[in-house]
């Protein structure tokens, strides 16, 4: 048998995302693309940024094989520094271009720095809802996943729980937020306490833990929110980044690893990546998705444009009875089965050709992610289907709108 046992458990299982966008294709090609409402993918739809296009001039007017060849495996030079002075402007950590690695998007980034730190049966923890990708990182590389609950009332991580979780064999603690799939940003106070119990269990167990930041959605914030900044409360973080929604380029595949200045093992973790990205094949980052990176540093995202989304879909929704999650980060929303039976909802939402997925596989049953970050027009298309699922249900509009 040619495929591994490794890779043929995989192949008993299914990306419930990329499932329901592969089903929203289909019922494009059959109902024609405007007929059909995916809310699957978080595949950004607002314009790209401006450097995106300035980047890509600057490439069409220098074609020159050596803006094309290999570079550094942590990236160009000048390309960090760029990253390394946003962040230490915005921020207040003072990173410089030694901190900061290049990478084939976030998950580039996550993965080797798993690969570098991960020994067999060590712990990584992350806190439910997660992103189900997660599970497979830390698999990737012979490690264990401890998972803990959040507070059923508000979604949020039970600190509590997580001071328990941590044991001796935990080397890594990831966080996200804004989260996916909540669109939650996790309060100040919270943070506080999460960073102060790795602290403790760092001391108290006499090794290193890493925090791991997963922030693709960092800039995509609303009503005030306020997103933690990891390496400000605690030493031994890595942020993980990628422009995929704030620029609007997913597919350039194009991101970064920060190293907190002072953290321990500084130098031998930015040795281990780099190596690793030649180990896994990513060799370096792409080199136009690069300069897209540098000319996008500091201009802001389209916040504005889900904001308009995020009010349109929430309004509706709660118009027509259902129940969800007001987030306040990224451009997704939980919508509750009104009568707990998420995949009766999600098969009455695509009766109506809208996609969705199901809260379970990111360790909230119950539940259906909705990805607002479709066209606006789109969205309103599909608020009548909404409306229709809702008599369905038999449900009661609500008195007021949550985003009034």
């Amino acid at each position: 048998m040619l495929v591994s046992r490794f890779m043929s458990r995989r192949l008993g299982t299914t990306s419930a995302i990329r499932q329901a966008f592969e089903k929203a294709e289909q019922l494009k090609s059959v109902y024609g693309a405007e007929n059909v409402f995916d809310f699957s993918i978080g595949n950004p739809t607002a314009p790209c940024l401006g450097g995106v296009r300035f980047a890509l001039a600057e490439t069409e007017r220098n074609s020159a094989p050596d803006l094309h060849g290999y570079m550094d495996s942590a990236g160009y030079a000048s390309v960090r520094e760029t990253v390394a002075a946003s962040l230490a402007r915005r921020f207040g950590t003072p990173y410089t271009a030694a901190d900061i690695i290049m990478t084939t998007g976030a998950a580039a980034a996550i993965n080797t720095l798993m690969q570098t730190v991960l020994n067999p049966e060590d712990e990584v923890i992350a806190f439910l809802p997660y992103y189900p990708a997660y599970r497979v990182f830390v698999e990737n590389w012979g490690a264990n996943l401890v998972e803990v609950p959040f507070d059923p009332e508000t979604l949020l991580p039970d600190v509590a729980a997580f001071e328990r979780a941590l044991t001796p064999r935990t080397k890594l603690v990831i966080v996200n937020t804004p989260n996916n799939p909540s669109g939650l940003v996790c309060p100040a106070e919270t943070a506080a306490a999460i960073a102060a119990a790795i602290s403790r269990a760092q001391e108290a167990f006499g090794h290193a833990i890493l925090l791991l930041s997963d922030e693709p959605y960092r800039e995509l914030l609303y009503d005030g929110a306020q997103n933690p900044w990891w390496p400000a409360l605690y030493r031994n973080t890595v942020v993980a980044y990628s422009f995929s929604k704030s620029a609007s380029v997913a597919g350039e595949r194009i991101g970064y690893a920060a190293l907190t200045p002072g953290m321990d093992e500084h130098d031998a973790l930015h040795a281990g990546i780099r190596r690793s990205l030649g180990d896994v094949g990513f060799v370096n980052a792409p080199a136009t998705a690069q300069r897209m990176a540098a000319a996008c540093a500091d201009e802001p995202a389209p916040v504005a444009y889900y904001d308009r989304n995020r009010r349109m879909l929430a309004d509706a929704l709660r118009a027509t009875g259902f129940t969800f999650v007001p987030g306040n980060g990224a451009f997704y929303l939980l919508l509750a089965a009104p009568d707990g039976d998420e995949q009766l909802l999600l098969d009455r939402l695509a009766a109506c050709r809208i996609i969705a997925v199901g809260g379970t596989d990111f360790g909230c049953p119950g539940y259906v992610r909705l990805s607002y970050c479709l066209a606006p027009e789109a969205i309103a298309r599909a608020l009548p289907a909404f409306a229709q699922v809702a008599r369905e249900y038999g449900l009661a509009p609500h008195p007021a709108s949550p985003t009034e």
